[in-house]
C-alpha cells in the first residue's frame, strides 16, 4: 500500500537510483545550458565519488526503510514481455525511434535493456554511439511521482532532457509489487493518454504534504498552475480540505519548492530566507485552493508563506539554510542546503558542505553528526532498533558528503522516492 500522510512521518519504504552509467555518458554540450543536447547539470561528474556519496545515503535511509533501486526494479519489471512490449512502444512513440531500434532493444536482457534506455547506448557499443541522450537526471527519483494520502501522482516533466523517465515510473507503476493497488490519480492517467504534453506539468520536488487534510505544492519552473488546479480537484476527494500554492520566481536556482522549503519535524522546516521577504526578488506568495460546492475556490492569502501555514493551523519554526547570512544563504541554497529529507519526525538528511546551514540545525537542537557517527550511535545507542530512536526523542541532521551530486542540483530530498510513511 502507497501512503504519505507527511513529510515527516516515519519512513517505511523508499526508491532510489544508484549513480552509474548514464552519468558516464555525459560531455561538456551536456552542461551547456544554451545546447540543444543541455541536460541539466552545472558540471561533469566524477561518478565514482557520486556513488560513494550516494552509497552513504542508502545505509542511512536502510535505517527505517526498505529501499528499493530504481535499476534494479526495472530489471525486474523488465523480466515481463508484456513490460517490455509496453516501454517499447512507448519508446518508439516519444523517442521517434526506428523499427530496427527498437527490435535491436526487444532482443536485450532485461538489464542490459534498463543499461541502455537509461545510459542510452547500446551493450558493447563505443561511447559515443548513442542512440538516446542519457538520463542523469533519474538520479533524483522525487521527480518521477508524488504520493499525497494515499494517491499516487505520476510526474509530467517539463524539461526534454527528462521526458522519457516517466515512461519508466509507468512501467513500475503498472508492472512492479510495490505499486499493486495503488490509486493512481486520475489526472495523471489523463496526462498520459494525452501524450504526455504541455501544459500539466508536475515533478515532486514541488510536492510537499504537510498533514494529512494540508499539501502545498509549487507553481515553480517545473510545475504548472494548469496540472495544480486540475490536481485539486482530486486532492480535496482524497482528504486535503485545502491545498497551498505557492507561486515562485521562474528560476534554475529555486526549479522546485523543495530547494527552498523542507520538512525536517512536525513544526520545523529549512527555509531559504529570501522567499519570505516582502517586495524581495524571490518573494513567494500564496494562493489557498479549497472545495466549494463542485467547484474549487481560490483565494489568495496576506503575508508570507510562513504566516500562510500558520493561518492554515500549521505554525513552522524555521531554520534558515545559510543560518540567514546574506551571502552564505544564497551560496549554500544552490548546493542544496534547504533540501533535507526526514527519516521520521526530528531526523533529517542534508549534505555537510553547507556547513552554516548545520550550524542553524545544532542552534535548533538537532545533533549535527556524519553519517558514519550516525550509523555508530544507531547501532551503539539503539542497537540499530529505529523504534528505540524515534522513543529516545533525539533529534539528528544527519550529514551526507555531496560535493558530486550537488552538481546536478539536488539533494537529500531530490534523490529519494517516499512510498510509505507512517
Amino acid at each position: 500500500m502507497l501512503y504519505v500522510g507527511s513529510d515527516v512521518a516515519r519512513l517505511r519504504r523508499v526508491i532510489i537510483h544508484r549513480p552509474g552509467v548514464a552519468l558516464e555518458q555525459m560531455l561538456p554540450h551536456h552542461i551547456e545550458p544554451g545546447s540543444p543536447d543541455y541536460l541539466l547539470f552545472d558540471d561533469l561528474v566524477h561518478v565514482p565519488q557520486a556513488q560513494k556519496e550516494h552509497d552513504q545515503l542508502r545505509k542511512v535511509l536502510s535505517t527505517t526503510a526498505e529501499v528499493g533501486d530504481l535499476s534494479d526494479m526495472l530489471t525486474d519489471v523488465l523480466s515481463s514481455s508484456d513490460a517490455r512490449a509496453a516501454l517499447l512502444k512507448a519508446l518508439q512513440r516519444v523517442e521517434d525511434l526506428s523499427g530496427a531500434a527498437v527490435r535491436r532493444l526487444g532482443g536485450l536482457e532485461p538489464a542490459d535493456l534498463v543499461r541502455a534506455v537509461v545510459a542510452g547506448v547500446m551493450p558493447g557499443a563505443a561511447s559515443a554511439d548513442l542512440m538516446l541522450s542519457p538520463l542523469p537526471n533519474l538520479i533524483f527519483t522525487r521527480d518521477l511521482a508524488a504520493v499525497m494520502g494515499p494517491l499516487l501522482v505520476v510526474g509530467n516533466a517539463s524539461k526534454r532532457a527528462r521526458r522519457r523517465e516517466s515512461l519508466l515510473t509507468w512501467a513500475l507503476v503498472e508492472y512492479h509489487p510495490w505499486f499493486k493497488g495503488a490509486e493512481v490519480s486520475q489526472t495523471s492517467h489523463s496526462v498520459r493518454q494525452g501524450g504526455g504534453a504541455f501544459p500539466k506539468t508536475v515533478e515532486g520536488g514541488d510536492v510537499l504534504v504537510i498533514s494529512e487534510s494540508l499539501a502545498v505544492i509549487g507553481a515553480s519552473e517545473r510545475t504548472s498552475w494548469s496540472m495544480i488546479t486540475t490536481l485539486a480537484h482530486e486532492l480535496v476527494d482524497h482528504g486535503f480540505t485545502r491545498v497551498l500554492v505557492v507561486e515562485m520566481a521562474k528560476q534554475r536556482s529555486s526549479m522546485h519548492l523543495d530547494t527552498v522549503f523542507t520538512m525536517v519535524d512536525t513544526d520545523t522546516a529549512v527555509v531559504y530566507r529570501p522567499l519570505l521577504e516582502p517586495g524581495g526578488r524571490e518573494e513567494v506568495h500564496v494562493t489557498k485552493l479549497r472545495k466549494s460546492g463542485d467547484d474549487i475556490a481560490v483565494e489568495a492569502m496576506p503575508g508570507d508563506f510562513l504566516e500562510a501555514l500558520a493561518a492554515e493551523g500549521h505554525p513552522i519554526k524555521p531554520i534558515y539554510c545559510g543560518n540567514g547570512h546574506p551571502i552564505h544563504e544564497r551560496r549554500e541554497q544552490w548546493t542544496d542546503g534547504s533540501n533535507y529529507v526526514a527519516m521520521s519526525p526530528g531526523v533529517g538528511i542534508g549534505y555537510a558542505r553547507n556547513e552554516r546551514t548545520a550550524a542553524a540545525m545544532s542552534e535548533a537542537g538537532f545533533r549535527v553528526v556524519s553519517a558514519d557517527a550516525f550509523l555508530q550511535e544507531f547501532r551503539r545507542d539503539f542497537r540499530e532498533d529505529y523504534d528505540k530512536l524515534v522513543e529516545s526523542g533525539r533529534r539528528y541532521a544527519i550529514q551526507i558528503t555531496g560535493p558530486e551530486l550537488c552538481r546536478g542540483r539536488g539533494g537529500p530530498r531530490c534523490l529519494t522516492l517516499p512510498l510509505k510513511r507512517g
